[in-house]
């Protein structure tokens, strides 16, 4: 059922099939990373905690099945963990965000945003490391 539901709305955080990630450290964090499709979304996180991000991905539409407003600029993140549960919180313009750590089957490291005010009726910006490790 959840299959069903999550197809048209594209990937929501409850539909999120990969399994969270766990024993991230910051280093693990660093570099640039990229949402492709329709977020299109830049980020490069340094070593000593700053942010980049090109086309951030702050609101989405479900009317119109799109994402409505970006931003770029400079901001910062942190890796923050609350009980077993580790999450990537970035600072930007617009405020903080935290995005979900998940680790598919072939092991690399995807960061997901969920753009918007209603996380049950969004997509999932999914980030994958663009550096070379």
């Amino acid at each position: 059922m959840a299959a069903l539901l999550c197809a048209p709305l594209g990937l929501i955080a409850g539909c999120a099939t990969e399994p969270e990630a766990k024993g991230v450290h910051r280093a693990d964090l660093v570099g640039h990373w990229h949402a492709g499709e329709s977020c299109d979304t830049s980020l490069a996180l340094g070593s000593k905690g700053s942010a980049r991000y090109e086309h951030w991905a702050t609101d989405y539409s479900v009317s119109q099945s799109r994402i409505t407003k970006t931003v770029t600029g400079r901001g910062s993140w942190s890796l923050d963990t609350f009980g077993s549960r580790q999450v990537l919180r970035v600072e930007t313009g617009e405020g903080g965000e935290e995005l979900t750590l998940l680790r598919p089957d072939d092991g690399r490291l995807l960061l997901l945003q969920i753009p918007g005010d209603d996380p049950d009726n969004s997509i999932g910006c999914r980030f994958r490391q663009v550096d070379e490790k």
